[in-house]
């Protein structure tokens, strides 16, 4: 054998160990942020996101990513355990996952991973997630001003044991209201650009700048997590996701079913992938992460699964994942009983809420409304935003039309996605959508079944039960 086949032998040898090898995973999740509000995303509020729309231009962005359910301890439980709801018992907020369940840390540390998060968690019980705790991100979303973080208790778990692959979740509490952290004075308040479902009023505009100043609190947060590991020389084998979790945590985001709720940004750098500012129109959903992951570790994917590995498309293999993305929302103890589902084909929207005939509330927006009294935080910042949004309905019918898109819900609720964004104009009433109605109903009431899901608010369940 010549030297210089000999040479190139080796080298390709080399290249395959190094493929061979299994990337570590850094996954950063953030809090309440609705994928509009970042750059890449459409956000209009320029200084927002620098660090992930840059992020954007090396990796994967994808465009029809959602979570089942726009509130964090389910939105967690279905990222987690790539279950659904229904499926991980975690279908209300604050609902423990089912015994037995498995989570990522089992699936993982079955194929050699050592398993960890820092910051928020929001999940239980501890047997289902059994995640290595790393200091140095702060757990209380609810902490009011600027908390401190502390990047020494990462640094040190991603280079505890250079043998070991590990996978890192940084649970950021940005951004949760209250929203008094972060420098706003990146933004004028006659400036901004609000989402066109709110009202237009001063405390809209305050407390959207304060939002979005933890928004960048978050985006410096990814930065950082880049740079040290650029630093730790482990960027050349290191899965990076970001995604936002559910939407802000405002009317018609959190705990709803519209698309500011669900739609959920993602972005993915994976090593070897020259896949620099590709988009993908993909449906995708929450649960599909874990099945990715063990995909890429060289495991097995379990068939129970709801999700299903996101590797294919990543590698180029496909251009196509779901047929329709599906949604749930159940109030529990976030308001009087309500109970909703939904789906998307990527185009079409469809939400069939079950009890329209009920006040739809959410306690700490307008709890005021079913007479629940907040001792806890009686100022919350949410809540002076939507008391401004009644004070406005009392002359501007635009405003009254606002605040009863959020409080009431007819049956159904069908919007075009391709002309209505925002989904501000209901169909379900033109006959020329009809059919479509009809479609998307018999796939949501497909979906139920498979889940084991029977439609009946938390009280009504435990009635039927005994």
């Amino acid at each position: 054998m010549r030297r210089e086949h000999f040479i190139i032998l080796l080298g390709l040898w080399f290249s395959l160990c190094a493929q061979a090898k299994q990337p570590n995973f850094l996954i950063l999740l953030a809090d309440d942020i609705s994928a509009t509000s970042l750059g890449c995303y459409g956000g209009e509020n320029p200084g927002t996101s620098p660090n992930i729309d840059k992020l954007a231009e090396e990796g994967l962005r994808f465009t029809n990513m959602f979570v089942s359910q726009a509130v964090c301890g389910p939105a967690r439980a279905e990222l987690y355990t790539g279950l659904q709801p229904h499926r991980n018992g975690s279908m209300e907020n604050h609902k423990a996952t089912k015994l037995g369940t498995l989570s990522v840390v089992q699936y993982l540390e079955r194929l050699g991973y050592r398993v960890g998060l820092t910051g928020k968690t929001h999940f239980n019980p501890k047997s289902v997630y059994p995640f290595e705790k790393v200091k140095g991100f702060p757990a209380n979303c609810n902490a009011r001003g600027v908390s401190t973080e502390d990047w020494s208790g990462v640094e040190s778990f991603m280079t505890r044991d250079a043998e070991q692959p590990f996978c890192l979740f940084i649970c950021s509490i940005h951004a949760h209201a209250p929203w008094d952290a972060g420098d706003t004075s990146r933004w004028e308040l006659d400036d901004l650009k609000l989402p066109p479902h709110m009202v237009d009023t001063e405390k809209t505009r305050h407390f959207f700048r304060e939002y979005l100043a933890e928004v960048r609190l978050f985006d410096d947060q990814v930065g950082k997590a880049q740079v040290l590991l650029e630093k730790l020389g482990l960027d050349d084998n290191t899965v990076l996701i970001v995604m936002d979790e559910n939407g802000a945590g405002m009317p018609g985001g959190k705990w709803t079913n519209y698309d500011w709720g669900v739609r959920s940004a993602c972005l993915i750098k994976w090593p070897g992938v020259e896949s620099g500012a590709l988009v993908t129109d993909a449906l995708a959903q929450y649960c599909d992460i874990v099945p990715t992951l063990i995909d890429a570790a060289g495991g097995e994917v379990p068939s129970d699964l709801d999700g299903r590995s996101l590797l294919p498309l990543i590698l180029g293999q496909t251009q196509e994942h779901r047929e329709q993305a599906f949604f749930t929302y159940n109030s529990g103890r976030e308001g009087p009983p309500f109970v909703s589902r939904a789906v998307t084909d990527g185009r079409f929207k469809l939400m069939w809420n079950f009890t329209p005939d009920k006040l739809f509330a959410v306690r700490v927006i307008n709890g005021f409304d079913f007479g629940y009294e907040d001792t806890k935080m009686p100022d919350r910042h949410v809540r002076q935003l939507y008391q401004s949004w009644l004070e406005a309905a009392q002359t501007d019918a635009a405003a009254e039309a606002a605040v009863q898109r959020f409080r009431k819900h007819p049956e159904f609720q069908l919007y075009d996605l391709s002309k209505d964004p925002w989904e501000l104009e209901n169909l379900a009433e033109n006959p020329e959508y009809a059919a479509t109605l009809h479609q998307l109903k018999d796939s949501i009431a497909a979906w139920m079944k498979q889940q084991g899901d029977d439609g009946l608010p938390a009280p009504a369940r435990m009635q039927k039960k005994n």
